[in-house]
Order: C-alpha cells, then sequence, then structure tokens
C-alpha cells in the first residue's frame, strides 16, 4: 500500500462516523469496571468520552436502558455504596440533548442491545448532533488500554487511601484515627488556624460518638450472655443444694443394706488383736499365779520360810515389803522389774569367814532343799 493510500485510509477513518453497536461498545464502561477504578487518580480524565449503559427506569414492570455518553464526572450529596467501594461521585450523561447526573450504582454490566444503539442514533441525528468518528472511538480505546497499564506512584497510593477514607464511616483503627486527629488539631492550634482546629476538634467528638456506639452494641450481646451465665449459675447452686438436701434426707431414712459400701475410719486392726490378746494372756497368767501361789503355800515349811524371810529382812529383823505388782499390756514389761538381795553383814571381826558346817535339819537326817531363784518367783507369784 502506498502512502498516498495510507493517508486516503487514514482520512476516511477521521471522517467517517461509527455505524453499528460493536464500535461503540469498544470504549463502553461497566459498572465493574468503574467500581475499579474509582478512586484512582486517573479515573476522571479517563472516562471522559466513554459510554455506558444507564437504567433510566421501568415501563410496564421492564427496566428501561439508555446509551448515554460520559461528559463529566462530579460528586453528589449522597454516599452510597459501589459493590464493596463508598464513593459520592456520578456521571453525568449525555443522550442527545438531555444531560443528567447518574450516580455510578445505576450503570450496567450488560452490553448494549441493537435497540438502544438505533434509539441513541436516532436521538443525535434527530437533534443535529455528529456521531463519534472511528478515530475518536480509536483514541478513546487505546487510553483505556493505557489505564489498564498504569504504573502507580507513591504519591498515586496516598491518594488513593487518603479517597477512601473519605467516605469510610468507621476507621480500620480508632486508636490511630484518634491519634492522627489530635496531632493534626495540635498542629492548627500552634499555626493559630482556629477554623481547622474546630473541624478537628469536630471529628473528634464524631469519633468519640461512633465508638461509644459500637462498645454499646458490643457490650450489648455481652451482657446478655453474663446475665444468662449468672443465671445458670445461681439455677445450678440451688440444685446442687437441693440435691444434698434429699441425698441427706434418704441416708438417715435408709435400711441397712449389706450390699452397700459404708463409710468408715480406718483402724489398725492388727494392733487391736494384739492387745485384746496380750490382755487375754495377762488375765490367764494371773490366774495361774493365783492357784500356784495357794497350793504351794500348803507345802513351804517353816524352815524354808525362814530362809526366805532371812533373804528379804533387813538387819533390824522386818521384813521387806513386796515389790508392787505392776500390770501390763506388754509381755516383756512383765517381766521388767529389780529384785533387792544385799544383805547387812557385820564388819566388826575381820576374820575371814569359816565356811558354815552343813547341818541336819530333818528329823531324818536328810539334806534340806534349796530354793533357786525361778523357783523363788514362782512362789512369790511374780512370775
Amino acid at each position: 500500500m502506498s502512502d498516498r493510500e495510507e493517508e486516503e485510509t487514514f482520512e476516511d477513518r477521521r471522517t467517517q462516523t461509527i455505524q453499528c453497536k460493536e464500535d461503540v461498545s469498544k470504549v463502553r464502561l461497566s459498572r465493574h469496571k468503574l467500581e475499579r477504578w474509582v478512586h484512582m487518580p486517573f479515573f476522571t480524565q479517563t472516562v471522559k468520552g466513554c459510554y455506558v449503559r444507564i437504567g433510566i427506569g421501568t415501563n410496564d414492570g421492564r427496566p428501561v436502558y439508555r446509551v448515554g455518553e460520559i461528559t463529566d464526572v462530579v460528586e453528589t450529596a449522597k454516599i452510597y455504596s459501589l459493590g464493596t467501594q463508598k464513593t459520592n461521585k456520578g456521571l453525568r450523561l449525555r443522550h442527545g440533548t438531555q444531560e443528567r447526573v447518574f450516580r455510578l450504582e445505576f450503570v450496567s454490566n450488560s452490553d448494549f442491545t441493537d435497540s438502544e444503539f438505533f434509539k441513541w442514533k436516532e436521538e443525535m441525528m434527530l437533534s443535529g448532533l455528529q456521531l463519534p468518528t472511528k478515530q475518536e472511538i480509536d483514541h478513546k480505546y487505546r487510553e483505556l488500554q493505557n489505564a489498564l497499564r498504569y504504573n502507580f506512584k507513591e504519591e498515586d497510593i496516598e491518594q488513593i487511601v487518603k479517597e477512601k477514607q473519605r467516605f469510610r464511616k468507621n476507621p480500620m483503627n480508632y486508636a490511630m484515627r484518634k491519634t492522627d486527629l489530635l496531632k493534626k488539631r495540635d498542629e492548627a492550634e500552634q499555626v493559630g488556624d482556629s477554623d481547622l482546629t474546630q473541624q478537628y476538634a469536630k471529628e473528634l467528638e464524631e469519633l468519640e460518638e461512633r465508638a461509644e456506639e459500637l462498645d454499646k452494641q458490643r457490650t450489648k450481646n455481652i451482657s446478655a450472655i453474663s446475665y444468662i451465665n449468672q443465671r445458670n449459675r445461681a439455677r445450678n447452686i440451688q440444685e446442687a443444694e437441693k440435691a444434698m438436701a434429699e441425698e441427706i434426707k434418704e441416708l438417715v431414712n435408709a435400711k441397712a443394706d449389706p450390699f452397700t459400701r459404708r463409710k468408715s475410719r480406718p483402724q489398725l486392726v492388727t494392733k487391736t488383736k494384739e492387745q485384746q490378746a496380750t490382755q487375754e494372756l495377762l488375765e490367764k497368767l494371773q490366774q495361774e499365779k493365783n492357784k500356784a501361789k495357794g497350793e504351794e503355800a500348803d507345802n513351804l515349811d517353816e524352815d524354808e520360810m525362814d530362809i526366805m524371810n532371812t533373804n528379804e529382812g533387813a538387819g533390824d529383823g522386818r521384813s521387806a515389803p513386796l515389790p508392787e505388782r505392776r500390770v501390763s499390756e506388754d509381755l516383756f514389761q512383765a517381766h521388767d522389774f529389780d529384785i533387792k538381795i544385799d544383805l547387812d553383814v557385820p564388819l566388826g571381826d575381820s576374820r575371814p569367814l569359816a565356811a558354815p558346817k552343813p547341818t541336819n535339819s530333818g528329823k531324818d537326817g536328810t539334806p534340806r532343799r534349796s530354793l533357786n531363784l525361778e523357783e523363788y518367783k514362782k512362789k512369790r507369784g511374780l512370775i
């Protein structure tokens, strides 16, 4: 293709107007795309000259849509929700000679219909307005593609965050927002700007009121739950006390049941049996001692009694008192006693004592039987 032919083709596209809806659909903006770009720094400049399918109402219960050209972006008096975003921006749309501001939430996501396109084209022709050329459509299409590949700068990010905070009713962090407002208010006071100081003070009051409302809403449910928990605790205590009273009543009126485990204190059964066996053994030994003492008392002759008196008596001829007999539960303590066997011997004669000659005490000349310590204890009833 020669240069002349290219110039003629370019000249034709510059003067040639659009003929079908596909040409307009290339620069059509949907509600989803507007939601993504509403806070972008290039939003106003990019959307001008684009087209949207706007809903204008209903007819016989059916929604009615028109093709509208975006001529400007304005701010409305109402803050509304656009998907997950909040904004107050509106689009000034032109349909023929009619212009009106619409909120972005009324924009449709669907493409134009043939009837809507021809209706718009007819209005443009009746109003004496020129249809957009294909060159204008191509230029706007390139701008839309550049917007998709936009490189954000640090200033753009700050502007986007600031724009979103304008329409956020509740801050993400109340403490951070309050600190920021206090700092700005102090700076305004230092500069001497009273209007700005009052504005920040008003924002602080609104922030405090909103925080109190949220706290009341949050604690409202907590208070109800706390009341329910307290009521349940009181009811549990009453039921426990009632159950304990009934259990005590049943224990008092209960009959003896050999198959029911009963509460009792532990006892050392072995120690009890040993004490009982020791007591019985002592009583038995005492009875045997008394019996043996009565039998042997009759068999003692006079000489044996004299010998015992001589061993027990003191120098003055008086008999020593018998040791007190102790009854003990321990068998070893029954044999724990002392016997005094010391004899008073005169010290006047220092001559050695001669061994006494054995004498016959019996009439028949038989030797007299002597007593040992064991027999002595038996006779005295000590063992």
